[in-house]
């Protein structure tokens, strides 16, 4: 059997990929006065162990103002990173730290097992654990068929018996 590649997989990721990229730019260089950039943590991605493991910078944020669930083949990470209270009589000389809200959408195409997946926030970093099925996509899995009856086949079944029984008499 051949298996072909999943096209609006990948499409998905790189429409994902693309959005993220636009989202890291922002309004920066668009000659904007005050050009504001989006808060989006950065992050790391790589297998370990069997585990497939995310990373991410996400100092400030506080555990409650942080989620983090799958969903539809996608990692979702949202958060909240609150503003500090200056006091109204500043004159700032540069004030470059994002604060707000922020998501990031990761595509995962390798198949999981989600009996075992974690995470940590441990001094502004978050780590995530999502352990990995062995099974590759395109792997065979047998599915075991087990052959059920109808009452219908087992009456014709019976009826063919006793047929037989009555002609083996004659």
């Amino acid at each position: 059997m051949i298996f072909l590649p999943d096209f609006f997989a990948e499409i998905r990721k790189i429409e994902l990929e693309m959005k993220d990229l636009v989202q890291r730019a922002g309004n920066a260089g668009y000659g904007a006065e005050n050009s504001y950039v989006k808060l989006v943590p950065p992050l790391d991605i790589y297998e370990k162990d069997g585990y497939l493991v995310v990373v991410m910078d996400v100092p400030g944020v506080e555990p409650e103002d942080l989620k983090v669930q799958f969903s539809n083949g996608f990692l979702i990470i949202a958060g909240r990173k609150e503003a500090p209270k200056y006091e109204r009589k500043r004159n700032f000389v540069c004030l470059e730290r994002n604060f707000g809200t922020f998501s990031r959408k990761i595509y995962i195409q390798r198949p999981l097992d989600f009996s075992d997946v974690r995470g940590e926030l441990r001094e502004g970093i978050l780590t995530i654990w999502l352990r990995l099925r062995n099974e590759r996509r395109g792997s065979s899995i047998p599915v075991p068929v087990k052959v059920i009856e109808s009452e219908e086949v087992e009456f014709e079944k019976k009826q063919k018996i006793s047929v037989k029984e009555e002609g083996e008499n004659e």
